[in-house]
């Protein structure tokens, strides 16, 4: 299962293709590599990435990440560590009105190519064993290349992984009809989207097959954890994808006592029901 639910761009994503089989073999190495917290973004070469980012003439992933793969950096780490930089230096510099609303929605785009080039690259490098992820982005929300990035990391950890940015709840309910998710992430960045998150959440709860999913929210939304959590009705708060995959393993591992004691009482009843108990 992957599927970003946002239309791809066409144009330059063709193009300059020959550093895929480089790619691919990187790519390969690094997700046969389970740990990889110690990776960190050196600034040198964030500096080098902004530098190709701003003078690129196309959209085409080939020459940022054979920039990057020139440097040594794993496509993967391309993807999910210089693309968020990238991403906070230039929002930092249309803050500081240091770039231009053009060069800020140009410099989007490319990244937004980057992490796609990426993604088709880890399909053909590495199958889908793990659980299944459904990421929402809510509705007000102004970026979706977060969650793009979330659904390429959980994909690097295993996971299949769909995207959908403010569905509709009937939407939402022919896709959970469709198919079965283990973990969903609401992503809500501000206090505008909050209603939304809330709505998401409870759609996900009324829908979700035997209250099995785990339910996460979290993004950069300005409102404590326990508040979050109260408001949305989510079972856990997760602010970073590095806690994410601790935090699904918490929610799972806190559900089995609760699926035992439900299969325990099911069990009596069904022995009443048949005459077996005293």
């Amino acid at each position: 299962m992957r599927d970003n639910g946002i239309p791809e761009a066409q144009d330059g994503l063709i193009g300059l293709d020959w550093f895929a089989g480089l790619a691919r073999e990187a790519l390969g190495r690094l997700v046969s590599v389970r740990d990889q917290e110690c990776a960190v973004v050196g600034q040198d070469h964030l500096d080098h990435f902004l530098r190709v980012l701003r003078e690129a003439r196309s959209i085409d992933p080939a020459v940022l990440l054979a920039e990057m793969i020139a440097r040594q950096i794993d496509p993967a780490a391309v993807a999910c560590l210089y693309v968020p930089a990238a991403a906070r230096a230039l929002g930092a510099g249309w803050a500081a009105d240091e770039v231009s609303f053009i060069d800020v929605t140009l410099g989007t785009e490319k990244l937004h190519a980057v992490v796609r080039r990426v993604d088709e690259l880890l399909a053909e490098v590495r199958p889908v064993t793990g659980p299944s992820a459904l990421v929402l982005v809510a509705e007000a929300e102004q970026h979706t290349l977060g969650a793009m990035v979330l659904a390429l990391e959980l994909r690097l950890a295993g996971f299949s992984a769909m995207v959908r940015v403010a569905p509709m709840p009937r939407d939402l309910t022919q896709l959970l009809s469709a198919n079965r998710f283990d973990l969903a992430v609401v992503s809500v960045g501000c206090t505008a989207a909050l209603d939304s998150a809330v709505g998401l959440v409870r759609t996900l709860r009324l829908l979700s097959r035997k209250d099995e999913m785990c339910i996460l929210v979290g993004g950069a939304i300005p409102v404590e954890d326990a508040l979050l959590l109260k408001e949305t009705g989510a079972d856990r708060v997760v602010r970073h994808v590095s806690a994410l995959m601790s935090e699904y393993d918490a929610c799972r591992d806190g559900r089995q006592p609760d699926r035992d004691r439900k299969r325990s009482q099911g069990s009596i009843v069904q022995a009443l029901l048949k005459g077996d108990g005293s």
